[in-house]
């Protein structure tokens, strides 16, 4: 993934988040707070697991404890604070799976207008 595609995807995922809480905002503010707290909460949760896969991936060999940062980053301090942001009484917790999903659909978007077709004009007889 290109610096461009993951910040296409962190941008839409800020937006359609925006949105999506003011769209929930009629439902009440526990939805709204529930939706734009899923949401960010799933924009961090993408740009970590970007982050982590990057310096594990990447073809220069980066220290073992950056490595090893980002996955400690994602994995139990992120989780552990979606687990308190589910606790408090003003978050609905419908609203934030609402907000996680809706991340989630921004960055296929994303991710699909990416992609470029590498044989945009071939026939299906290979001509």
């Amino acid at each position: 993934m290109t610096d461009r595609t993951l910040r296409g995807i962190l941008l839409a995922g800020l937006v359609a988040t925006a949105i999506a809480a003011m769209g929930g905002a009629p439902f009440g503010v526990q939805v709204a707070l529930g939706i734009l707290a899923g949401g960010l909460w799933n924009v961090a949760n993408v740009w970590c697991l970007a982050r982590a896969l990057g310096v594990w991936l990447s073809p220069k060999l980066a220290p073992r404890r950056h490595q090893i940062g980002w996955f400690i980053v994602k994995f139990p301090l992120l989780y552990a604070a979606v687990f308190g942001l589910v606790q408090l009484p003003g978050i609905s917790l419908m609203g934030f799976g609402i907000g996680f999903l809706v991340v989630i659909m921004a960055t296929v978007f994303v991710a699909l207008k990416a992609l470029t077709p590498v044989h945009r004009f071939v026939s299906s007889h290979g001509r």
